[in-house]
């Protein structure tokens, strides 16, 4: 890549990085181009140059962010056998995103809802259905199986959902409760209630498996 192309695609990197930090502050509708633009020490033209309009670099930041998740997720599930492992290992994701990708997770989580039915979202909309499908089909394979109870394993993945993306009202990854440890008490309240017997097998050390994943994901 020649030095000018790195260069425009840095001040982009920049840009999208900025107003993911701002929209998970303030909410989209208090951030403007200008905002950006003082922040960033650019003028606003050159934001215009290379994202057209606002609502373009919300679907950028929702873009990236889902194409980070989904590459997570395929190796979770390559990596690990079990439903059990790959419903826990999906816990230990959404948190750890609440953790080590705070700003594009917070800007998603606020603004996915209200934008969702918005034809430029129509790529989001499908990153997310894909994503919410892995979830819904483990905790299935989990029910057929025998592991999980006889559950409905789309409320199942609803409750995963509410409670992992919802967090970032009140988890502070500064706070007294590390990530990880959020995650191990979200996975020990909701699966010692869904396993259909306590000695279905659990397999240690997917909390670490989910971590090198996550820090081996492309940008």
């Amino acid at each position: 890549m020649s030095s000018t192309r790195a260069a425009r695609r840095s001040r982009k990197d920049d840009i999208l990085r900025c107003f993911a930090e701002l929209v998970a502050e303030r909410g989209y509708d208090a951030v403007s181009l200008r905002d950006i633009a003082a922040k960033l020490e650019m003028s606003k033209g050159t934001i215009l140059h290379h994202f057209g309009t606002k609502e373009r670099l919300l679907e950028q930041v929702h873009s990236d962010y889902m194409r980070r998740r989904l590459s997570e997720a395929r190796r979770i599930l390559d990596e690990l056998d079990a439903p059990v492992d790959q419903a826990r290992a999906f816990v230990y994701q959404l948190m750890y995103a609440q953790a080590e990708d705070p700003a594009a997770t917070v800007a998603f989580a606020r603004e996915i809802v209200r934008f969702a039915s918005e034809p430029l979202m129509a790529d989001v909309r499908a990153m997310r259905d894909e994503y919410s499908g892995m979830v819904r089909d483990t905790i299935a394979r989990g029910v057929e199986s025998g592991q999980f109870a006889a559950v409905d394993p789309s409320v199942v993945a609803l409750q995963v959902f509410g409670m992992c993306n919802w967090s970032w009202t009140w988890y502070r990854p500064h706070g007294p409760r590390t990530a990880e440890e959020i995650a191990e008490i979200f996975c020990a309240t909701l699966f010692d209630g869904l396993l259909s017997t306590r000695r279905t097998r659990r397999r240690a050390g997917v909390a670490e498996l989910v971590r090198a994943i996550m820090q081996e994901s492309p940008d």
